[in-house]
């Protein structure tokens, strides 16, 4: 008889995805980051799961993905390492066809959401650099997921503030476009005054 009451909240029960977090993301990306991922996980029963460790070495991959392979046949796991820094993404087969998972991991500005994050341009303080790039990989590879689904996700952080975070990388990049070709033009002048 217990386990008739029991039975409904096991159905409704939440998926801890953050399966190690060594003081590396605040409480409220955890939050959000578990918000997102239930919701792809309700609607395609895919969990992506996040280990964000502060030494490589203290807790390795496999370790981790040994107990998620033995459960779920399809799944996904963002694995960030603060020291040495260090990021990758693991999935089943099937789940790698439904993202771009050399996309996510890019380090070019215009293309990546993790790595182009963590470059000095972007912050002085480096828990607000890793904090944001695991949100943006952990957001792009559920967003990418839902889409090759077919779902659309209400707890998506959207696309509005990846475009907003492109627009300002790009206008970055741009500035530093700007300057070294003025350089190259000065010098260029320069030597053909000295002619």
């Amino acid at each position: 008889m217990f386990l008739l009451f029991l039975f409904p909240s096991l159905l409704f029960a939440k998926l801890q995805l953050v399966l190690v977090n060594d003081g590396v993301m605040p409480p409220k990306e955890v939050e959000k980051i578990n918000q997102m991922g239930n919701e792809l996980y309700e609607k395609t029963n895919i969990p992506v799961f996040v280990a964000a460790v502060a030494e490589l070495n203290a807790t390795k991959p496999v370790d981790l993905l040994e107990p998620i392979k033995s459960r779920y046949s399809d799944y996904a796991l963002l694995y960030f390492s603060k020291t040495p820094t260090a990021v990758n993404i693991f999935a089943s087969d099937s789940v790698k066809k439904l993202m771009d998972i050399e996309q996510i991991l890019s380090p070019l500005p215009w293309r990546g959401t993790i790595k182009p994050v963590m470059s000095p341009a972007f912050s002085k303080d480096e828990s607000v650099k890793i904090s944001v790039a695991i949100l943006n990989g952990y957001a792009d590879m559920v967003d990418q997921i839902a889409e090759s689904k077919g779902v659309k996700l209400s707890s998506s952080i959207g696309s509005g503030s990846k475009d907003s975070f492109k627009l300002i990388r790009w206008i970055f990049y741009g500035i530093l476009l700007f300057f070294l070709v003025q350089y190259i033009y000065t010098k260029i002048r320069r030597k053909s005054g000295e002619e």
